[in-house]
């Protein structure tokens, strides 16, 4: 039986085989790749919820934007996601085959527009209609945190926090968060055996951070080093001056099980909130692919 991972990215979680590599390619579209080759493909965009009469009016127009032709009846799997989506389906002109999906979520108004490549929608559906019944585009109303799980990363991060920025080089990820003055960024450096061989986790704390502090203040341990800043009046001014936060708290930590080394980065120009740092801090993980 195939084994299968949860993802989760920007407001938008789904379940998918984990033989499928995730590959970020903006805040608002995920490609999946089996064998270094495409299999299914997701974008989105949150909008108000609509009336049925606009929501019919935006898929014809989707629709017609494709270039795809429309599918006249919905197949009895797809049928049974009509309870919480208004879909057309697209198919090939030439070929008639299935290629695409636009589904408007009744309940929050985001739109889902799917791409399937090769034979996902045919001989594999069932994995497709698996899939497509685990897309959440709108999380608990009650839950204070959203769990971003992508690539080797996992953390919990208020919902109030938007995504403000993603690298995912070969080297290292980043990934950025603001909410108001406080940006928090995420990162993840490969090959930690010989990066440590070439610097220590103390200057790669400061030149991560492009924190100008002596290394000799840096709280370090054997798998850990870690700073925060407490600025005076004076410290706080002249940082604004050079248009740096004042406020800081750093931490990298070393994971020899995976060869990574996993940063947390918080800058604001008032003092952070040490639960906020905590609740990041207890759910940060990076985890074999």
């Amino acid at each position: 039986m195939a084994t299968w991972q949860k993802i989760g990215w920007n407001n938008i979680s789904l379940s998918c085989p984990k033989e499928w590599e995730t590959i970020v390619t903006g805040e608002t579209h995920l490609l999946f790749e089996k064998n270094f080759q495409p299999v299914f493909e997701l974008r989105w965009q949150t909008e108000k919820k609509q009336k049925n009469k606009s929501i019919q009016a935006s898929l014809n127009k989707i629709a017609e934007e494709t270039g795809l032709l429309v599918h006249d009846s919905l197949p009895p799997h797809w049928k049974k996601l009509e309870k919480t989506y208004a879909l057309k389906l697209l198919a090939d002109n030439d070929s008639r085959e299935l290629k695409a999906a636009i589904l408007i979520c009744k309940e929050c108004g985001t739109t889902l527009l799917l791409y399937f490549f090769y034979d996902l929608a045919t001989k594999h559906h069932w994995d497709l209609t698996k899939v497509l019944s685990s897309i959440s585009c709108h999380e608990d109303v009650d839950a204070e945190n959203f769990q971003w799980l992508i690539q080797d990363f996992r953390f919990l991060l208020p919902k109030r926090f938007s995504l403000n920025g993603h690298n995912f080089g070969a080297g290292l990820t980043r990934i950025s968060f603001t909410d108001s003055s406080l940006t928090i960024h995420l990162c993840r450096l490969a090959g930690a055996t010989q990066r440590l061989q070439e610097s220590s986790l103390p200057t790669l704390l400061t030149l991560l951070g492009d924190l100008e502090i002596d290394e000799q203040e840096i709280l370090q341990q054997e798998f850990s080093a870690n700073h925060c800043s407490y600025p005076s009046i004076f410290q706080q001014i002249r940082s604004r001056i050079k248009r740096k936060a004042p406020f800081h708290w750093a931490n990298l930590r070393h994971h020899p099980e995976h060869d990574r080394i996993s940063g947390l980065f918080f800058f604001d120009k008032k003092p952070i909130s040490e639960e906020l740092i905590q609740t990041i801090m207890d759910s940060y993980e990076i985890f074999s692919l």
